[in-house]
């Protein structure tokens, strides 16, 4: 009899597991098929609002700036109540789904692309350009607090679209520029630090003066080579000295750039196979 009850207890525990499992099974499929709902639900609304998009483009694409300013303040509400404030499984099968239907309609789609990225374009179409510019604009309101029912007003408060994208997305050229100017202020601080050690020149004043841990000197050149302390800040903060650094770097930068010009003017000038008139010059041709 015990050797019959032991079997009863391990059927008994066997079923119980085999009902935890399809629990668990079921629980998944119920949460993938609600993730699946929600994501078909979303979808479907950004479908009448490319439909939206369609007509506004086909009545006043030109003039119709507030219709736009709503698009988009529309397109950032789905971002923010369908993604950004939903779960995880939610905001998966949202990408999933985007994903497969703008692949479907031909509209190139990275890893990297972000969901926002997605409802836009999904939105506007596969002009690849424009759905990027609306994005970034929408990114800048982010960045700023901006709700999406205030979107509108503060894209007109700003100036519009094209103002806010040409202060949030620098060119290649300006960022070029910023990295110049930043490795330039590196280089002038590296050449502060040296000149503590090694300094530039010194400067003994008539009388006793307190002098802060920095100091700034207003000198006048004169044309012998030497220079007048013509007034002195005894106390310099670090802002002011940061101010200058960049100013000098600036400097540094601008002088760079001018030598360089002239060298090219210099070379473009210069006559090809301009004949050598000197000893050492013949020899270095040769």
């Amino acid at each position: 009899m015990g050797f019959v009850r032991s079997n009863s207890a391990a059927d008994e525990t066997k079923e119980k597991g085999n009902t935890m499992a399809k629990s668990v099974t079921t629980n998944k499929t119920s949460t993938q098929a609600a993730a699946l709902a929600i994501a078909t639900s979303t979808v479907q609304k950004l479908d009448a609002l490319a439909k939206r998009r369609e007509e506004w483009e086909a009545t006043a694409f030109t003039k119709a700036n507030e219709g736009l300013y709503e698009l988009l303040a529309d397109c950032y509400a789905v971002y923010v109540n369908k993604f950004v404030n939903a779960g995880d499984a939610d905001q998966k099968a949202l990408r999933v789904y985007l994903k497969a239907r703008l692949e479907a309609a031909g509209v190139k789609v990275q890893t990297n692309t972000t969901t926002l990225t997605m409802v836009v374009r999904f939105v506007f179409g596969s002009d690849r350009k424009r759905a990027h510019g609306y994005a970034y604009v929408i990114k800048a309101a982010v960045s700023h607090s901006v709700t999406p029912s205030d979107l509108p007003t503060w894209i007109k408060t700003n100036g519009g679209i094209e103002e806010i994208k040409r202060r949030t997305v620098p060119s290649k050229t300006a960022l070029a520029n910023r990295q110049i100017r930043e490795a330039a202020i590196d280089e002038v601080k590296a050449a502060a630090e040296t000149a503590a050690i090694n300094p530039l020149g010194r400067v003994l004043f008539s009388e006793p003066i307190s002098l802060g841990q920095h100091a700034v000197l207003v000198v006048q050149p004169n044309k012998d080579g030497t220079g007048n302390v013509v007034a002195i800040l005894s106390e310099a903060d670090q802002p002011v000295v940061e101010a200058l650094y960049k100013r000098i770097a600036r400097e540094a930068v601008e002088i760079k750039r001018v030598d360089q010009t002239r060298a090219k003017e210099k070379a473009i000038n210069t006559p090809v196979g301009k004949p050598s008139t000197t000893p050492a010059e013949q020899r270095m041709a040769a």
